[in-house]
């Protein structure tokens, strides 16, 4: 018989099971997977247990009061999430085919996809879909790709700039970069900001480890240029604040600027052409739920419409 620390190993796991250990992974503890399974904590560890001897594993060790997952555990949590991600797929598709009320479509997205694009297709389509429900998860590019990838979401939405190539990509809808700066800024004056205009400015932008912030200094290089950041601020809106109140000047993709921004901010076009388009991403090789491919058609017709474009990138 094999044998390991934890004992002999036991028939494949149910997927009760991983649902259990799961809860424990999210939550990194037993007290907590308890709660949000709304079980005993004597029957989350009996569980646990009974995961361990199937695995061959410690996944948890004890101290003192607190209880820490091992790096087998660590491991384990992308895959079960991933096969989690399938199985809520499998319902979704399941329930859609039944045409049954109640079905519910994920999605998700970067912020400014999101907030610009996104919540008003959402919007539209609940108007002549009352009945389906949709789940909007805002996240960074990488665990957008995760999402898509496990299955955890229908699709996703994010920048073309963005390395997708084990994903379906559908691009389109041409955004600018401008450079904006605070009310009465000296850029009001000009047509154009240069490189050159930036110099003796504090410069606030998206930050080297972001994706946005890696393809603008990339940009840069390019043109011969090294990007020096003064502030750096990894979200859009957090980043138009902290211009419009003052604390310096940056570079912002066009859709992340509001209807008013001519008048809460100087926005001029920037020196270096700086454009991308939306991206939808899918995984390949699966169809999406009839729902979902509706509201796709309500995110496609506002970013085509234009109606955010920014009067300079007519």
């Amino acid at each position: 018989m094999d044998m390991t620390e934890t004992g002999p190993l036991s028939p494949r796991l149910t997927l009760a099971q991983l649902d259990a250990l799961r809860a424990v992974l999210a939550t990194r503890g037993v007290s907590e997977a308890a709660r949000l399974l709304n079980v005993s904590q004597p029957a989350v560890s009996k569980i646990l247990r009974q995961v361990e001897r199937s695995l061959g594993l410690t996944l948890m060790q004890r101290d003192g009061n607190r209880v820490i997952l091992t790096r087998e555990a660590e491991l384990l949590q992308a895959e079960v999430e991933r096969l989690f991600g399938t199985y809520e797929s499998i319902q979704r598709l399941a329930a859609s085919l039944r045409g049954d009320a109640g079905t519910t479509i994920s999605v998700a997205a970067i912020p400014t996809q999101a907030t610009r694009f996104m919540v008003p297709a959402i919007k539209a389509f609940r108007a002549r879909h009352p009945d389906v429900r949709v789940k909007l998860e805002i996240l960074a590019n990488q665990p957008i790709i995760d999402a898509v990838a496990s299955g955890r979401a229908e699709f996703g939405l994010a920048h073309s700039i963005a390395v997708t190539p084990e994903l379906k990509t559908e691009d389109f809808g041409d955004q600018r970069v401008f450079c904006i700066a605070p009310p009465g800024h000296r850029f009001a004056r000009l047509d154009l900001v240069s490189r050159a205009d930036l110099a003796g400015e504090t410069f606030v932008s998206y930050g080297p480890n972001t994706t946005f912030g890696r393809w603008i200094s990339a940009a840069f290089a390019r043109s011969g240029d090294d990007l020096q950041v003064d502030v750096e601020i990894t979200a859009s809106p957090t980043l138009i604040e902290a211009v419009r109140i003052g604390t310096g000047v940056g570079l912002v993709e066009e859709a992340a600027l509001g209807p008013h921004a001519g008048r809460d901010l100087v926005v001029r076009p920037f020196a270096i052409p700086l454009s991308f388009r939306s991206r939808i991403l899918r995984r390949p090789g699966r169809a999406l739920s009839r729902p979902a491919e509706l509201l796709l058609d309500e995110y496609r017709r506002i970013v085509e419409a234009g109606d955010w474009r920014q009067p300079d990138a007519a």
